[in-house]
């Protein structure tokens, strides 16, 4: 009983020992001391624990890749909603992007690089945001070189020169229409409103040789009757329907990697470690959404193999029939033809055995019915 009393008190006085030297750490810890490198590599092992590390991405690429359309029960789940009694079957939109090693050389052709399937919704609101950070970074970049002092006070037309001679178009804002409002179906809206009585939709389309994104104009809203985009033109005073010509995404290389020359880097006397910053929001969010396929990647020590089936052979083959109206292809038509002739072949088969079964039967009541 003593000797548990004392197990017991030693147990109390060392973790009065502990709450005492937590309380005298309210000082300022050096980083390079060696408390300060213990604290943050316990607090990466933690960090590392609790939450899934990107950092391999840093040396990455992110990159579209094609786009494609199913045609499947309830089409988008996140769509606009269905209005009562609508049709159910729907286009689903998905798109294929690619985690390319960073290169001039291997980022366009993506040698050893990852496959990834996810909903086209998903990908643009991401990929827009990031595409937009992109050039304002650029746009500002202009503003501060362009020089406006003969202008006299028409500081818009010297920046449109500005944009213009720097080929940065996109600097200059189309006020009236706002791309994300129309990132899954959603009722079109126009100009001259006074003139038209049909409602239409517009939302993302693949393009007939799935390389880009555009916006259609639809009859439904669930954005899968097609009709001609004139129809917009007719409607807002001769303009054209924004990105039905140009793919809302380009098939740029953006990498992964995060330019912060001001994130902290935290050093090891004995091996320079350094805490690698984090990729970007795109990279990640993307691949945390996405099917994936990394069987040929190199640099990720646990590639996902799960869904290389889904993306190499099942999404093509429903798109084929998507494209085909549900009719079969080369392949159906092979396999028809050769059940069609074997069918014939069995049925002849079957009424030769048939005769012959017959005459034999006729043989024996000839013989009056004895048998040898």
């Amino acid at each position: 009983m003593k000797i548990q009393l004392s197990i017991l008190s030693a147990l109390i006085a060392g973790c009065a020992a502990v709450t005492n030297s937590a309380i005298d750490l309210s000082v300022d810890i050096p980083v390079k001391s060696k408390l300060g490198n213990d604290i943050l590599s316990k607090a990466r092992r933690v960090n590392d624990a609790q939450e899934e590390q990107f950092t391999w991405q840093n040396d990455y690429s992110i990159r579209f890749f094609s786009c494609h359309t199913l045609h499947l029960f309830g089409g988008e789940e996140e769509g606009g909603g269905q209005e009562e009694g609508a049709n159910p079957v729907g286009n689903q939109h998905l798109v294929k992007f690619k985690l390319c090693p960073t290169s001039s050389t291997t980022c366009e052709k993506c040698k050893n690089g990852g496959e990834y399937v996810v909903k086209m919704r998903e990908f643009l609101e991401v990929y827009l945001q990031t595409k937009e950070e992109l050039e304002q970074a650029q746009c500002e970049a202009v503003e501060e070189n362009c020089n406006c002092d003969y202008y006299y006070g028409d500081d818009e037309a010297c920046l449109s020169k500005c944009y213009n001679a720097a080929g940065l178009d996109f600097c200059v804002e189309d006020e009236e229409f706002n791309v994300e409002d129309y990132l899954e179906c959603a009722e079109a809206e126009f100009s001259n409103d006074a003139y038209y009585a049909s409602r239409y939709f517009i939302g993302p389309v693949c393009s007939s040789n799935h390389k880009n994104i555009h916006f259609g104009l639809f009859k439904d809203q669930s954005c899968s009757v097609a009709t001609d985009t004139s129809t917009y033109k007719k409607y807002n005073y001769g303009a054209v329907l924004p990105y039905s010509e140009k793919s809302l995404v380009s098939h740029e290389c953006i990498s992964c990697k995060e330019v912060d020359e001001n994130q902290n880097q935290y050093y090891n006397n004995n091996n320079n470690y350094y805490e690698a910053a984090e990729p970007i929001e795109l990279c990640q969010q993307l691949y945390m959404q996405s099917a994936k396929c990394e069987d040929k990647m190199n640099g990720n020590n646990n590639p996902d193999v799960g869904s290389c089936t889904y993306i190499r052979k099942i999404i093509p083959a429903l798109e084929a029939v998507y494209k085909r109206n549900g009719r079969g292809g080369k392949t159906a038509t092979v396999f028809a033809w050769i059940f069609f002739l074997t069918t014939i072949a069995a049925s002849a088969g079957l009424l030769y055995f048939f005769k012959l079964s017959k005459r034999k039967n006729v043989d024996l009541s000839d013989n009056g019915g004895q048998f040898m």
